[in-house]
């Protein structure tokens, strides 16, 4: 089990409806990628490392390729579907990215993968969270490293978040989409 969050751990004040959590504490499934570097094949099942996702979204266009049957072992102890969170790890740490695809792919150590319910938690506030200056700056405290920076997932389970109602997390999201078109609409002026 996670510590708890106490008094002087937490950075502000949030509303009464509102709760101090850790990031590990969200999730049902917290875990990596494998951690031994797999045999390449020139088609199959892609695997995706930091490189894939660094721009904040799934790239397959430069993606490695492992065999049906390496896939289905890693699979079984890290298996990202649809709508789950994907965090990097490695290098660039801390970037969120959503598993928007039903296509099948596999995962190296420098990705995390977090499932959650989603009764209780919004994908894309859960997106926003991690983009925050909050969660940035834990992460960036957290990296571990010198030439290869990592963000072990000890640290991403015990990253202090605040987490608002689901409806207001929708909420939260809405907004911050709408914001963004109105910067979108005033850069293509």
């Amino acid at each position: 089990p996670l510590p708890p969050i106490t008094d002087s751990e937490k950075p502000f004040d949030i509303p009464d409806s509102w709760q101090w959590v850790r990031l590990g504490e969200l999730a049902t499934k917290f875990t990596d990628g494998t951690h031994s570097t797999p045999k390449y094949v020139l088609a199959g099942v892609p695997f995706l490392s930091v490189k894939d996702m660094s721009r904040g979204f799934l790239d397959f266009s430069n993606t490695k390729f492992i065999s049906e049957e390496e896939h289905e072992i890693l699979y079984k102890r890290c298996n990202p579907e649809k709508g789950d969170l994907l965090i990097t790890k490695v290098g660039t740490t801390g970037i969120p990215v959503i598993v928007d695809t039903d296509k099948q792919f596999s995962l190296f150590v420098s990705v995390a993968l977090m499932k959650f319910s989603k009764r209780y938690l919004d994908v894309n506030f859960l997106k926003e969270l991690i983009n925050s200056p909050l969660v940035q700056q834990q992460a960036q405290e957290n990296t571990r490293g010198v030439g290869n920076k990592n963000w072990v997932l000890d640290d991403i389970r015990n990253t202090i978040v605040p987490l608002p109602p689901l409806n207001e997390q929708k909420r939260i999201v809405a907004r911050i989409q709408e914001l963004f078109s109105e910067i979108d609409k005033i850069n293509r002026q």
